[in-house]
């Protein structure tokens, strides 16, 4: 394509439905990097346009953004998306038009299992977090009896497994486990179920955490609760929970990135964030950061391309790149399959009504599988 008139990228992502304000804020993020790369000059004098689709965080609205997006030449690569069952729905049709697709978010280890050329992943892996935090729970807490809860969700589903798998290789017990409905609140019957043997419960889903946490305090277990990043969430986890998040034994809650402040210009970033969009959230710094590396890739495509670079020219530039962003102390680059070797799996408890970083963990050299 000729950039004589504009840079054309897009954003997929859930605007409408349960995960509307986590779509916005992922999009804010986006459009922050695209309004300050056009402001320091766009790419090689040209501006970048960005527009976003609403995929309603549902898997054939989905494929229809995703049609909608590889129907236009123009475009040059995609953002999204954000719920893992879209993300891999509309990746495979991305992959037939060769449009690059960063998702900052979609977590679920099938996602780069099929190795999808035009697909990458700047968080990291469920199968990654999820053995991280089995590991911290069983080696530097002593925990050994743990109580599974997950939604009947993909996300759910794929955290529990990774959890799991990992925790019992390590010599750990699955006490009990149970699924839960998305969008339940009363959880006084699963808890009143529940057996006493056990030293944690572990929960795989989002917005139904806080809730399990109150019953649990309600009926006064006292157990350790720990998640996966569906619940680092000011908004869906700290506000329900209140004070109950540290009650008894606390929280455990793994988070997407590093807390704020521990990687180069993420401060910085922060402060800007909030001076336009309020208080950062969950995944604004890798919403950020994902726009940023493929608007490198198509800036160094460019510069291959006598400025007229194809879809195909940004994803081999994506391949190569190296990108010392503001999310992960380390530079984004990618493995075969499209992940981010960069990424790291964090820890936090909760004080004070806040979320507070007590570890980092990289990426081990293979999956418990």
């Amino acid at each position: 394509m000729s950039m004589s008139e504009a840079i054309r990228i897009a954003i997929g992502a859930p605007l409408s439905g349960n995960a509307a304000a986590l779509g916005a804020e992922m999009k804010q993020a986006i459009e922050l990097a695209v309004e300050e790369q056009n402001a320091d000059g766009g790419i090689a004098g040209v501006p970048i346009m960005v527009e976003g689709a609403d995929d309603q965080g549902n898997v054939e609205t989905g494929r229809q953004v995703a049609d909608d997006f590889c129907s236009r030449p123009d475009l040059l690569g995609v953002v999204g998306h954000y719920n893992s069952n879209v993300t891999i729905a509309a990746a495979e049709i991305y992959a037939a038009h060769d449009l690059p697709m960063i998702t900052p978010i979609a977590s679920d280890t099938a996602l780069t299992e099929r190795s999808l050329p035009n697909v990458f992943r700047f968080t990291n892996r469920d199968d990654q977090t999820g053995a991280a935090i089995a590991r911290h729970l069983y080696d530097a807490m002593g925990k050994r009896r743990a109580v599974l809860v997950e939604t009947e969700t993909m996300y759910g589903h794929s955290m529990g497994i990774a959890f799991s798998r990992a925790f019992l290789s390590l010599g750990g017990r699955i006490a009990e486990r149970r699924t839960v409905r998305e969008g339940s609140r009363d959880f006084d019957p699963l808890v009143a179920s529940l057996r006493a043997d056990f030293d944690l419960l572990f929960y795989g889903g989002s917005f139904e955490g806080a809730f399990i946490l109150r019953a649990m305090r309600r009926a006064g277990l006292d157990q350790l609760f720990a998640s996966g990043d569906g619940c680092w969430d000011a908004v869906n986890f700290l506000e329900p929970a209140g004070e109950t998040a540290t009650l008894g034994e606390g929280v455990l809650v793994l988070s997407a990135t590093p807390e704020v402040g521990r990687v180069a210009g993420s401060s910085d970033f922060a402060g800007r964030y909030a001076a336009l969009f309020g208080p950062i959230g969950n995944y604004a710094v890798n919403s950020y950061d994902s726009a940023r590396v493929l608007i490198a890739a198509i800036k160094n495509a460019a510069a291959e391309s006598e400025g007229n670079p194809s879809r195909r020219d940004v994803l081999t530039a994506m391949r190569k790149l190296h990108f010392k962003g503001i999310a992960y102390s380390d530079p984004v680059q990618w493995d075969e399959k499209g992940d981010n070797l960069a990424a790291v799996t964090a820890l936090n408890v909760v004080e004070n009504g806040r979320f507070r970083q007590v570890a980092e963990i990289p990426q081990m050299q293979k999956s418990i599988r």
